[in-house]
């Protein structure tokens, strides 16, 4: 696979100014808030008890101790430069990648990097706190580090993979191939990464491990999503409209030019095949937990390196500058077409969470002046909590679920139960009843206007 490089200039300009590239493009958009994803908002939150209370209670599971760690260092920085992580850490992503590109020194490498960057879904998960970006970046590395032949950093960045993210375990098989092929086919060499992998895994997921033992083995959300939604978040929710057209175009045009032969030839690259098996595990785990199109980000440079590998150089171009503007232009959901891009239309989605969750939280601060209250506010308790910053106190309780002493402290007339409508409150509502037979719904449900 190695190809000869083209192009004078040196590397270390080209990594500066893919860095620069992906920094100032991220900046306009880490201000306002720390994303529409309410996880986000509980990783966060997660850091603050962590921190103030040496508590540690996993934001969901099955747990993400890295990041959640993280947090509790910085929880209190303003939005902006908690975001600012996910760009450096976006920026790292590329300056990887675009190691490992030039390391088989591969066409178009420094543009592809920099468009690498710009795919609607990294794009998006580079400017608010969601881990996707930071678990990719060690992904990467780890990968970079093995054909490198250096096991020990390898696997140290496998155990932060895994820290960051759980689910990428799954790609441990992959990994085991791509040591087993570049570290001179040495059973010993593969054997060492193996066991230092682990060994980090254990340490680093220790505090997830020490409190809840194997019971953080189970997933937070529900898996069910409809055929079109599915299809949905795999195609136009990661590359874009015009991504996803220009993908589909190129790819039809390259199957007349003889397309057919190149995809043959790539079984006799060892690299290809890791390629395809990180790509064919990241989609049968998609497949099985369709819950976020960012679910699918771990396979996007291997689709890209696999694209330059089919694709005549034009092709490629006009596949690549096609993902660069994706962003920006034209934004398709199931009630209307937007001609802005998905990051403004992103941008607006976390200005309505923000005006709820303020107008939430004032109403809060009015309806518990005079009455000791629980508030039932379901999977917004940790933006509410976190935006409010409540003090605690014996009149005012924000739940995301009540606990039997909420349910006793209610039921004998000692707090008066608030409550909101959300999945959450409808779900234990359906169990225990309290909310319609003790409760006051006190404000609007959520609708996001798309």
């Amino acid at each position: 696979m190695r190809k000869k490089s083209t192009g004078t200039m040196p590397r270390y300009l080209k990594e500066v100014i893919i860095t620069l590239v992906v920094v100032l493009s991220r900046l306009p958009f880490i201000f306002n808030s720390l994303g529409s994803d309410l996880d986000a908002w509980r990783e966060v939150y997660t850091g603050k008890i962590w921190n103030e209370e040496h508590i540690y209670n996993v934001s969901r599971f099955p747990g993400y101790p890295f990041s959640e760690f993280i947090y509790s260092l910085i929880y209190d920085c303003p939005y902006w430069c908690i975001n600012l992580l996910s760009v450096l850490f976006t920026a790292g992503c590329c300056l990887y990648f675009f190691r490992i590109l030039e390391f088989f020194r591969i066409k178009l490498s420094f543009l592809i990097s920099i468009t690498f960057s710009f795919i609607p879904v990294i794009y998006i998960n580079s400017t608010v706190a969601m881990e996707y970006n930071w678990s990719l970046f060690f992904l990467l590395g780890s990968a970079y580090s093995i054909l490198n032949k250096k096991p020990w950093v390898a696997a140290l960045f496998f155990g932060l993979i895994v820290s960051t993210r759980f689910n990428n375990l799954i790609f441990f098989p992959a990994f085991l191939f791509l040591s087993y092929y570049f570290t001179g086919q040495k059973v010993k060499k593969v054997f060492q990464f193996v066991m230092l992998s682990l060994l980090f895994v254990g340490i680093f997921f220790l505090p997830v491990i020490l409190k809840y033992g194997t019971h953080f083995l189970q997933s937070s959300g529900a898996s069910e999503v409809s055929y079109p939604t599915l299809l949905s978040l795999g195609t136009l929710h990661i590359y874009g409209t015009i991504g996803i057209a220009v993908l589909f175009l190129s790819l039809i045009i390259q199957l007349f030019k003889g397309g057919v032969q190149k995809i043959k030839n790539l079984k006799k690259d060892h690299f290809m095949l890791f390629c395809i098996i990180m790509i064919l595990s990241n989609l049968i785990f998609f497949i099985k937990y369709p819950l976020e199109a960012g679910y699918l980000i771990p396979s996007i440079p291997f689709v890209l390196i696999l694209l330059q590998n089919i694709l005549d150089q034009k092709l490629m171009k006009f596949v690549l500058y096609g993902l660069l503007i994706s962003p920006f232009f034209i934004h398709i959901n199931t009630k209307k077409v937007d001609l802005k891009g998905i990051i403004f239309v992103n941008e607006g989605y976390e200005d309505q969470e923000l005006e709820y969750c303020k107008n939430l939280i004032k109403k809060i601060e009015i309806l518990s002046k005079d009455t000791p209250a629980i508030f039932h506010v379901g999977n917004f308790s940790e933006q509410i909590l976190l935006m409010g910053n409540f003090k605690k106190n014996d009149k005012l309780k924000i739940v995301k679920n009540l606990t039997q002493k909420d349910r006793n402290i209610i039921i004998n007339k000692k707090h008066t139960l608030y409550y909101i409508n959300t999945v959450d409150g409808k779900i234990e509502n359906n169990q225990t009843h309290m909310l319609e037979l003790h409760g006051r719904l006190f404000y609007k449900d959520f609708e996001l206007a798309k």
